[in-house]
């Protein structure tokens, strides 16, 4: 044999070992690629929702919820609970107001201290409440879905000095408070279907009145000093599918216009009326004093006939 025999002949089937290690080298590039499009899109998904524009929100975290199984009413509410959020927040109104998750599912509170509306003892909200109630209703309103509005009054532990008018203890204080939101609520247009008041008076503290030598602790009265509301959301997939309406509905010139509007003849509707009040306690003083001095007419003129009468029987006697 030649030289050459030495050479093992590469049979047919063979392929030389550049091409694994072309095909290793590719593998590599693809799964290199596919981790890198995942964390691009993790990075795009985690900036779109730290923006948190309420409809993108919205549709990202009801397909994440489809995808884990999980509640799409939880998203609903998340919405909810942003969008009160913003609307207090964007007003600077939120001092001494909480938003949380209520007890039962579907379901948001807002705890108000209750020095934020109203002075101790009394059941009239302070004037400086409206512009944070104006908000709640605002956002109350913004919201569709909601099936119940629960308005609670709590008082701390501190004993009702009794007077002469309805308020004879905390409890009836916590439930003329509670009644008071509810009725701003109702003047405001609010469902007053779907709205109640109760007063608890001091027997759901959220922190001890006093400590263990039975001193008062300040701070935690304070607290126990409260209203809350608690917003109560319809079927999660139908309050989803309105909430989904509200926020990509844009409003128009028209609309923008008309809300304006309204909010005027609001106001004066409540100006009309207080006028209104006014000139019928106006009239009825009117009256009231008419008539007292048709009473002292009658008595002047029954006493001239009387002074009349005495003159003429005076007379007879002296002739």
């Amino acid at each position: 044999m030649s030289g050459s025999s030495g050479h093992r002949r590469r049979k047919p089937h063979e392929e030389p070992h550049t091409h694994n290690a072309a095909h290793d080298e590719s593998n590599w590039l693809v799964s290199y690629a596919d981790m890198m499009t995942l964390l691009f899109g993790f990075f795009v998904l985690m900036y779109s929702m730290s923006r948190f524009d309420s409809n993108k929100f919205d549709l990202v975290s009801k397909e994440i919820a489809k995808y884990f199984g999980g509640n799409v009413s939880q998203s609903s509410l998340m919405i909810v609970e942003q969008k009160i959020v913003n609307i207090l927040k964007g007003s600077g109104e939120m001092q001494g107001v909480e938003i949380s998750r209520g007890n039962d599912p579907n379901t948001l509170a807002l705890k108000f201290d209750g020095s934020v509306l109203f002075e101790s003892g009394a059941v009239d909200l302070k004037p400086a409440a409206a512009p944070t109630l104006n908000k709640v209703v605002a956002a109350i309103k913004s919201v569709k879905g909601v099936e119940k509005i629960s308005i609670e009054g709590h008082t701390d532990n501190d004993p009702f000095v009794a007077s002469d008018g309805p308020i004879r203890s905390n409890w009836e204080l916590s439930a003329l408070r509670a009644s008071s939101v509810l009725r701003y609520f109702e003047e405001r247009y609010v469902d007053s279907k779907i709205m109640s008041a109760t007063g608890y008076g001091q027997t759901r503290p959220l922190k001890p009145n006093q400590d263990e030598k039975g001193a008062d602790i300040a701070a935690n009265k304070a607290e126990n000093r409260r209203v809350i509301v608690t917003l109560t959301l319809n079927d999660a997939e139908a309050a989803y599918k309105l909430q989904q309406k509200q926020f990509t509905k844009k409003l128009t010139a028209k609309e923008v216009e008309e809300q304006k509007r309204e909010a005027e003849l609001q106001e004066r509707m409540k100006n009309a009326q207080a006028k209104y009040q006014q000139m019928q306690e106006k009239y009825k003083a009117a009256q009231e004093e008419k008539r007292k001095q048709q009473q002292l007419e009658r008595m002047e003129k029954q006493i001239r006939q009387l002074e009349k009468k005495t003159e003429e029987f005076q007379k007879d006697l002296t002739q």
